[in-house]
């Protein structure tokens, strides 16, 4: 995952806010404790939400004590190690492993290769602790390879893979089914994801000629036919900005009615200890990306709490 799922910060309660960071603080500390220290490096604000809303959804008993860690020597609550937590970081870990694949795959180099190498014992144990959760995240690279191949120009088809996956993750993770709201948000939240990420990156994608479901979608070609070197250079540079405030309307449109379903299988569902932290990103975290995204003229920034 890559950190677009995260809280409205203006609006976030205090304690809402300390409670937010013992989920983060317990997947970084769980992940050095079962992968070794490199690997905290993949802990997202994304997790920090599954964590919150799956360990909540189950009803589990959290246990949160204030210590330091060998990165952050301050005290700070911190999430203790339980094994819904412990399931959650060797998802973490397959996904992060995959998106690494996936980047050496498009030719990003050295740094993805980097990433996996440093990843593939952390991935190897993870996959001997949860091999049916490591099936279906291959399964889910396989589908969305397949979606890249044939150039797919539908936004819902292009982002189902990623969605669908997302909305099995849970049962993974709790050994359980889950209802009906549950699916539906974590798949509204994982076409989010999708949807976004492809439009954060759409400038790299047409400058290295990469499959983005936007670029296909709107048949672009420009990067191919200009040949003054100058010209195309200036062009990809003011890509992004052309192509957001030309497809505002739509792009709009297709985020705010992902927001909506997420928002209305979010209200289907009943939380207890961590309620309004929950509902913060649903309904507000998404919709101030959404409008971040809609009026950034370069890459967002990753994002600081």
């Amino acid at each position: 995952m890559y950190g677009y799922i995260v809280p409205e910060r203006s609006t976030l309660g205090q304690s809402d806010f300390v409670l937010y960071k013992s989920f983060y603080c317990g997947i970084c500390c769980e992940t050095g404790r079962l992968c070794g220290q490199f690997p905290r490096f993949t802990t997202n604000y994304d997790f920090a939400f599954l964590s919150a809303l799956l360990h909540d959804y189950a009803q589990s008993d959290i246990v949160i004590e204030e210590h330091g860690c060998v990165l952050n020597p301050r005290h700070k609550a911190i999430l203790q190690s339980n094994p819904l937590l412990t399931r959650l970081v060797y998802a973490n870990i397959m996904l992060c492993y995959q998106k690494a694949e996936d980047g050496v795959r498009d030719g990003d180099g050295i740094k993805y290769r980097a990433v996996r190498s440093m990843l593939a014992g952390a991935v190897k144990k993870a996959a001997a602790e949860c091999p049916e959760l490591w099936a279906r995240v291959k399964r889910f690279d396989e589908e969305q390879t397949a979606v890249e191949k044939r150039g797919e120009s539908s936004i819902d088809r292009a982002a189902d893979p990623f969605a669908a996956f997302m909305r099995e993750l849970p049962e993974f993770i709790l050994g359980r089914a889950t209802d009906d709201n549950m699916r539906g948000l974590c798949y509204n939240i994982g076409k989010f994801v999708y949807i976004v990420d492809a439009l954060d990156d759409i400038a790299d994608d047409r400058k290295r000629r990469r499959y983005n479901p936007f670029l296909a979608r709107y048949a672009d070609g420009a990067d191919k036919t200009e040949t003054n070197a100058a010209k195309q250079t200036k062009r990809i540079k003011n890509f992004r900005k052309e192509f957001l405030s030309a497809h505002k309307e739509e792009i709009l449109g297709i985020l705010n009615s992902v927001c909506v379903r997420a928002e209305q299988c979010c209200d289907g569902l009943r939380f207890t200890q961590s309620r309004s932290l929950i509902e913060n990103i649903v309904k507000r975290g998404m919709r101030a990306k959404t409008k971040e995204l809609a009026e950034s003229v370069k890459k967002l920034d990753s994002p600081r709490l």
